[in-house]
């Protein structure tokens, strides 16, 4: 499990063409060169892995946010997701949140306008919790889940897409990635967060008394619940059958 212990790195600004990055103190400018040239000219591939740069250890996950063609001009003009994540893996590390260390993160824009976004973690050697349960049917697994968005939901954040799909199964907790939909800590942002957490649940299991049990896991660690135990489960299995349907 990544250690959340670790002080936070300083992050400099510096501009690669037209990407304008936020890079940790000893991550060598000449390898992201190397990193945002590959990332522009293979539009294809959203993910992949490749080794750290010098002074780091293993390997990192270099992830590619592309332009959609549902993406219009107003949109194009705020920030995209990278930076959303980056910011979020910020704003989790700072709370005491185990992350995977974030190298880098940034944005390239023609006109202001976006274009595409990377951002750089140090790669976590663990498979989804998806995974793992599909496999294993370990119910203590998705249970220590709950309890991790409970200690994300108390640190004041909320995750945006809790789906199980997006813990990695480190021990002995449960580490949170791809938060780019992040916020800070809400009613309304908790009741979504439970929705889609539950929501995975109940499409992993297809089981309403395994989705009850890590709610209320999840209960017994978090602050006050949005909605009751009973309504929660309803509402994350109306919200798994209309997704099958979509």
């Amino acid at each position: 499990m990544p250690d959340q212990l670790q002080p936070e790195p300083n992050y400099a600004r510096m501009r690669i063409g037209r990407m304008l990055l936020r890079a940790a103190e000893g991550v060598p400018q000449g390898w992201l060169c190397d990193i945002v040239r590959q990332a522009a000219q293979d539009s294809s591939r959203s993910v992949r892995r490749a080794p750290a740069p010098p002074g780091w250890h293993g390997e990192v996950m270099i992830k590619r946010y592309r332009l959609r063609q549902n993406h219009g001009i107003i949109r194009r003009l705020k920030p995209g997701r990278s930076a959303l994540e980056g910011s979020g893996y910020l704003a989790f590390r700072r709370c005491g949140l185990a992350t995977p260390a974030l190298l880098a993160w940034g944005e390239s824009r023609r006109f202001l306008l976006f274009d595409f976004g990377i951002i750089v973690t140090q790669y976590v050697d663990a498979p989804s919790v998806a995974h793992v349960y599909a496999q294993t049917h370990d119910d203590a697994l998705l249970a220590d889940t709950a309890r991790e968005l409970a200690r994300i939901h108390r640190a004041g954040l909320t995750h945006g897409d809790p789906f199980v799909r997006n813990f990695l199964a480190t021990r002995p907790r449960p580490v949170a990635i791809d938060i780019a939909s992040w916020s800070r800590f809400r009613r309304a942002s908790q009741l979504k967060d439970l929705t889609r957490f539950g929501a995975s649940v109940f499409k992993l299991t297809a089981d309403p008394k395994r989705v009850k049990a890590v709610l209320v896991c999840y209960a017994q660690d978090a602050p006050a619940l949005p909605d009751a135990i009973d309504r929660l489960v309803a509402r994350a299995e109306a919200y798994a059958q209309s997704k099958k349907r979509a």
